[in-house]
């Protein structure tokens, strides 16, 4: 990504075209799921900031599957134990352009994001 190319859909534009797809989808699946909810970049990556303010969920396109990843997931319920990765506040799931994605599931994760308020 160039230097100047700091929004959501140059960030997109940018990726692999079955990555950016996967990314549109996930994108408007999480807006969908947070009402109120708002977009922006933070650390070179799309994010998802929920009703209040609070930034919960982060969108890296990889080069072949897209992280979709909680940025307070220490502070949800994982009960089936798919979150993934060494950082403590926060955890993905590994979503892939060719693989079915369990929608049910992501609701589960994502509407625990509803609530959380910002970090002060």
């Amino acid at each position: 990504m160039a230097p100047g190319d700091k929004t959501v859909d140059a960030y997109i534009k940018n990726c692999a075209p079955a990555v950016a797809q996967l990314i549109e989808k996930l994108r408007a699946f999480a807006l969908h799921a947070l009402p109120g909810a708002s977009e922006g970049m933070q650390y070179g990556a799309p994010i998802i900031l929920n009703a209040h303010g609070a930034p919960v969920i982060y969108l890296y396109g990889a080069k072949r599957h897209v992280n979709f990843g909680f940025l307070r997931s220490a502070e949800m319920s994982d009960p089936d134990g798919v979150l993934q990765g060494s950082g403590k506040p926060s955890k993905h799931i590994k979503l892939h352009p060719d693989r079915p994605i369990d929608e049910a599931l992501l609701l589960r994760l994502v509407t625990q994001c509803r609530d959380l308020k910002p970090e002060p």
